[in-house]
């Protein structure tokens, strides 16, 4: 909480206070009274810690409800947009991970591998990709490719390719991993400039807005909504919350 704001809460109570006793009695200045409170604040200022770490644990407890409540809403959008891309068919049994993520994102990469690894030890978890491309040029680039490859049935592999290469994003990285998964180059390029591509990334890029999301990796399982590169652990406590786990 900006400390004026608190200051200002502080001195409406002192006000307060002030209207409610005896007649006659002279009330003090405004000005006295934001003195009286940063002298308080000063020899006392726990007070202003606390009011802090509560206000910021208020704003963090609304905003995770405000996620929540935004994916509950949006389920469809997330697990059944036929224009993602998954590794496998929508099926109505199974646990849904959705991914949002940037091929320039490190974390992203890092976590790829438990992502594989999870995925293997639970064949009922279906993971819907959302390509959100938020770290430059570059990065957009490389969503295309991605969503250009699907058109060619070489979605899961060119992800893969992409997230375990340790070369530099750009545009000559990408064409060499498209040559290397037998591509045809010119479809992949002529497709990578269509409307409908971009349309899919503006769609995302919506999405993540409306979960309150502007950090790669995030993943949302049901109604919980999770940023960062979280471990084993993590993608077992998020399934244990979601319907269909079993």
């Amino acid at each position: 909480m900006p400390y004026k704001q608190l200051l200002c809460i502080l001195s409406s109570l002192v006000l307060a206070l002030q209207s409610s006793t005896a007649a006659g009695q002279q009330a003090a200045s405004k000005s006295e009274i934001e003195q009286i409170v940063k002298d308080y604040i000063l020899k006392h200022p726990e007070v202003l810690m606390e009011s802090v770490r509560s206000y910021q644990e208020r704003e963090r407890a609304a905003q995770k409800q405000k996620a929540k409540d935004a994916a509950s809403a949006r389920e469809d959008q997330l697990v059944n947009d036929a224009s993602s891309p998954a590794t496998k068919p929508a099926n109505p049994g199974q646990v849904n991970i959705v991914e949002f993520f940037d091929y320039r994102c490190g974390y992203c990469k890092r976590v790829n591998p438990t992502v594989s690894k999870f995925l293997a030890d639970h064949p009922n978890v279906r993971l819907v990709f959302k390509e959100f491309p938020i770290l430059g040029p570059e990065s957009v680039i490389a969503s295309k490719a991605a969503l250009a490859a699907q058109k060619q049935g070489k979605y899961l592999a060119f992800h893969q390719a992409m997230m375990t290469s340790t070369a530099t994003v750009n545009a000559s990285m990408i064409e060499q991993t498209a040559k290397d998964l037998g591509m045809d180059l010119k479809k992949l390029k002529a497709d990578m400039e269509s409307p409908e591509i971009a349309a899919i990334i503006a769609k995302n890029t919506d999405l993540a807005s409306a979960l309150d999301i502007n950090a790669t990796p995030s993943f949302v399982v049901g109604s919980e909504v999770v940023s960062g590169a979280i471990d084993q652990a993590g993608f077992e406590d998020l399934i244990s919350k979601a319907p269909n786990h079993r």
